[in-house]
Formats: C-alpha cells, structure tokens, sequence
C-alpha cells in the first residue's frame, strides 16, 4: 500500500510540476481516498457527548445564576453600608462648604463697609489688582512659561502655513 501511495504521489507532484492538471487532480483524488476515510462517528459516542454538553451546559448556567445572586447580594449590603457610614462624612462636607461659604459672604460684606469710610475707591483696587498681576508675571517660570509657548504657537503657524501654502499653490 505504501508503495503505491508513493506512485500515485510522485505522480501527482510531477502532473503538477509539468501542468497537466487534469492528471493532477486525478492523482490527488486517488491519494485523498486512500488515506482519508470515512468512518461514521458511532451514535453512541455522539449521544454520550451531547448529554454530556447538555449536563456541562446546566451546571455553567446553575454557576452563573448563583454567582449574579450573591454578587447582587454583597453590592446591596455594600451600599447599605456604604450609605450608612458615608452618610456622616457627606453630611460633614456639606456642612463645611455651607460655613465656609457663609465665611467668605460675610468677610466680603465687612470689607466692602470697612472700605467706605477709609476712601478705598474702585481705582486703587484695580491697581492693588494690576500689581498683582504684574508680580505674577514677573515670576521667572511664569515667563519663560509664556516664551515657551509662544514658540510653540509660532512653529505651529509656519507648519500650518507651509501646509496651506503648498495647496493654494497647486490650485492656482
């Protein structure tokens, strides 16, 4: 048998290498039956193995409802707790910021009354605000902040305008 095989596949290989195809495929058809056969699955193997996806399939689907049930179960106690414990920490932050607010309200009004009588008129808040303005600019990182992205923005427009400029070129 085997040296039979070993015929029908040099013949094979050399109807291929000289383009006969006809004689190929004739060839390979006689090699495929030769060595692959077809043997049914046995009925009994095929229902053992059904019946045993069926049962891997119930457990997998038993597994699932019970983990869903138990991870629904450990967020709702987990929120409750959540809730209860979190509740006097959300309470305490309101509370803050509402004092806090309340604070600032009321250190705003005193200024504002103290103001009046002392002649503060809008003029010398708009240069107590410049001067801090120009402190803040004068700071080293602050400028050379500033400096750097200038450099950025003006390497960007000459790249933007070697792009366009390409393009309103060609389509003139």
């Amino acid at each position: 048998m085997d040296d039979e095989l070993s015929r029908t596949y040099r013949r094979w290989h050399e109807a291929e290498e000289n383009g006969r195809d006809e004689d190929a495929e004739a060839a390979f058809r006689a090699i495929f039956a030769s060595t692959v056969q077809d043997d049914p699955v046995p009925a009994r193997f095929a229902a053992g193995t059904l019946e045993r996806i069926a049962e891997v399939a119930t457990a997998d689907a038993r597994r699932a409802r019970r983990t869903r049930t138990a991870a629904i179960a450990i967020a709702s106690v987990g929120g409750v707790v959540l809730a209860y414990f979190g509740a006097g920490l959300l309470g305490s932050l309101v509370a803050s910021a509402i004092s806090r607010m309340l604070n600032g309200v009321v250190a705003i009004v005193v200024a504002v009354a103290r103001a009046g009588p002392s002649g503060a008129s809008i003029w010398s808040v708009l240069a107590s605000l410049g001067r801090a303005a120009a402190a803040f600019a004068a700071d080293p990182i602050v400028t050379i902040t500033i400096l750097a992205i200038q450099g950025v923005a003006i390497a960007a427009l000459v790249a933007l305008q070697r792009l366009l400029g390409s393009e309103w070129e060609s389509s003139r």
